[in-house]
């Protein structure tokens, strides 16, 4: 790899340069997958008891893997949008039929390990004591505000190295979930800060964005997607070697170990 943010950014201009419409509308497909889910929810387990809640909670997050299915194809259409090749909002449904149990396994490890992530939160909350005077109350927020912190840079350390794991499965049809994930930290080995980087990038267009009622997610979602896709394309090497633009990285591997072992 041997580009930067601005050059991502550029590239992903590029490819959705007479697009918009079909990558706001296939964000919007994806987004709405969890919208509903959310709202479902709400309907089907309106109660309070612990026992309507935790069913909310577990019918949210099967829906969330689901719509994890449908974001992969979504970022499929994104790769044959940056390569220039032939995308429909049908490209959302690519993975139902490229056996979407590998994004599911995928997902739901992610999912865990934004749990685990999540953990020091929860038992700073619900087993520590408040106090009953301001000064306690207020070294108790500052105590929680402290473990948030903690949590988000153990979130990033975490998930971030498996970033490009999507990507991967949507690019190869015969990977399986968990390899998804071996190979999203080998292609991310070395990477990660550029990632980071180029996340952050996007931070005043997203600020931008709440001051408008978030309307203007519609152009930044989209945009931020095609950077990660042009991202992903750099690490596999294709603007380096264009000929091999139609190659993954995962088709590349397999030869590499199989020339080794010949």
């Amino acid at each position: 790899m041997k580009r930067n943010r601005k050059y991502w950014k550029t590239s992903a201009k590029a490819s959705l340069r007479g697009n918009w419409i079909i990558a706001i509308a296939g964000m919007l497909a994806y987004m709405a997958v969890n919208f509903l889910g959310n709202v479902l929810s709400l309907e089907l387990f309106p109660g309070n008891s612990m026992l309507e809640i935790a069913a909310g909670q577990i019918f949210v997050f099967v829906v969330s893997l689901i719509a994890m299915v449908f974001g992969t194809g979504y970022s499929y259409m994104m790769l044959n949008m940056s390569r220039g090749r032939e995308f429909s909002l049908g490209n959302l449904l690519y993975m139902f039929h490229n056996q979407p149990d590998r994004v599911l396994i995928a997902a739901f490890v992610m999912a865990l390990l934004n749990t685990v992530s999540q953990l020091p939160i929860y038992f700073a909350v619900y087993l520590t004591d408040p106090g009953s005077t301001i000064e306690a109350q207020m070294n108790w927020m500052q105590m929680i505000m402290g473990i948030m912190i903690l949590s988000v840079v153990l979130n990033v350390l975490i998930t971030v190295p498996l970033a490009l794991s999507f990507y991967l499965l949507a690019d190869n049809p015969e990977m399986g979930g968990v390899e998804s994930l071996k190979q999203s930290m080998r292609l991310m080995k070395g990477h990660i800060w550029q990632y980071l980087m180029l996340q952050l990038s996007f931070a005043p267009l997203l600020i931008v964005s709440l001051l408008f009622m978030g309307i203007p997610l519609l152009w930044v979602l989209p945009y931020m997607e095609a950077s990660e896709t042009a991202f992903y394309r750099d690490i596999l090497g294709e603007f380096d070697e264009p000929e091999k633009k139609e190659e993954s990285f995962y088709k590349n591997t397999a030869s590499d170990d199989y020339n080794a072992e010949a």
